[in-house]
C-alpha cells in the first residue's frame, strides 16, 4: 500500500533538520506525493528577502533528500504568513492523506506542550495529523534537540470500534510495510460508561469486544506483522492507555479522534487530546 499524499510543514530555523530523517523514513514506506512547506512567520521576519533566498535553498536540499527516498513527486514551498493558518489553507487546497508536524514550537518547550502552530493545526485540521515527538537534549538550549527514528518499530493501536477507529485501519496496513516488531491492539471499557451496567451485561460486552479484537488481530497477522497482541482492559481510558505505554514503550500510537470540527472552534475527544499531549510516543490522530 502507498499513501497518496503528505503535507510536511518544517521549521528551517528550528527542528526541521532533526525532523527530515523521520520524513525520509516515512517516505521510504511509500508515499506518492510529498509537499514540503516552510512558512516564514510574518510577525518575525517582515518578509526579509535575504532570508527567503537562504530558506529556499534549504528547502530545495530537503526536497532532493525526499526524492532520493523514492518519491517521484516532491514539491517544496517557502511562503510568508501565519504558519498554522497557511498550513490549514494548504491542507484545504491539497487534501493530503496526512499532515506531519513536530511536537514543539521554536522555543523547544517541554514535550507535553505541542507548540502553538501544531496545537492549532491539531484542533482545526480536517485530515489525519501525525505528531512527531521532538525532545530537548539539553535544557535551555533551543538549538539542541532530538527525534527518535524507527518510528514504526512498535505500534499501539487504540480502538473503540467506532467509525473513527475504523478509519485508522488503512494507516495500520500502510505501517505494516515497515515490518514493525510488534503491534498492540488496545480497547478500554471505560468505567464511566459502565457504572449502570449489570455484571451480565459487562460479561456480554467483554465477549463481544474480545471477538472484535480477535478479528482485528487475525487481519493484521495476515499482513506478516511478527507479533500482534490484544489488550482488553477496564478502567479510566486515559490512565489505562498511558499505563500500557509505560510497559509496552510504543514508538507510534494510532487513534481516531471524535469531536466537532469548524473554522472557529474544534474539539478533539478528551481521550485523544490527553494522549497527544501526555504520551511519549509519536501520535497519529485520524479524523
Amino acid at each position: 500500500m502507498k499513501m497518496d499524499s503528505m503535507l510536511v510543514p518544517l521549521e528551517i530555523h528550528g527542528a526541521g533538520e532533526v525532523m527530515v530523517p523521520a520524513v525520509e523514513e516515512i517516505a521510504r514506506l511509500g508515499v506518492k506525493r510529498v509537499e514540503l512547506l516552510y512558512v516564514m512567520n510574518i510577525r518575525e521576519t517582515a518578509g526579509d528577502p535575504g532570508l527567503y533566498a537562504h530558506d529556499r535553498q534549504v528547502m530545495n536540499d530537503w526536497k532532493n533528500r525526499i526524492e532520493a527516498c523514492g518519491v517521484r513527486d516532491v514539491k517544496a514551498e517557502v511562503v510568508t504568513g501565519i504558519p498554522w493558518i497557511e498550513i490549514l489553507e494548504r491542507s484545504e487546497a491539497l487534501h493530503p492523506s496526512l499532515i506531519v508536524m513536530g511536537s514543539h514550537g521554536r522555543s523547544l518547550i517541554p514535550r507535553m506542550f505541542l507548540g502553538s502552530q501544531t496545537e492549532n493545526v491539531l484542533h482545526h485540521a480536517r485530515v489525519p495529523l501525525l505528531v512527531l515527538r521532538v525532545s530537548i537534549m539539553k535544557e535551555g538550549d533551543r538549538d539542541t534537540c532530538t527525534l527518535n527514528t524507527g518510528i514504526f518499530r512498535r505500534v499501539l493501536y487504540l480502538t473503540d470500534f467506532s467509525a473513527e477507529a475504523e478509519r485508522c485501519i488503512p494507516f495500520i496496513e500502510w505501517m505494516a510495510g515497515a515490518k514493525p516488531d510488534r503491534l498492540v491492539i488496545m480497547h478500554v471499557q471505560d468505567t464511566r460508561r459502565l457504572w449502570t451496567a449489570s455484571q451480565d451485561q459487562i460479561s456480554e460486552f467483554n465477549q463481544k469486544d474480545a471477538k472484535r479484537l480477535a478479528d482485528l488481530k487475525a487481519r493484521f497477522e495476515n499482513m506478516a506483522v511478527p507479533q500482534v497482541v490484544t489488550e482488553l482492559v477496564t478502567g479510566n481510558a486515559i490512565d489505562e492507555i498511558l499505563a500500557v505505554e509505560e510497559t509496552f514503550h510504543p514508538t507510534m500510537i494510532v487513534m481516531g479522534a471524535k469531536g466537532r470540527t469548524g473554522t472557529v472552534s474544534s474539539l478533539l475527544g478528551g481521550v485523544a487530546e490527553a494522549i497527544v499531549h501526555r504520551a511519549k510516543a509519536h501520535v497519529l490522530v485520524v479524523r
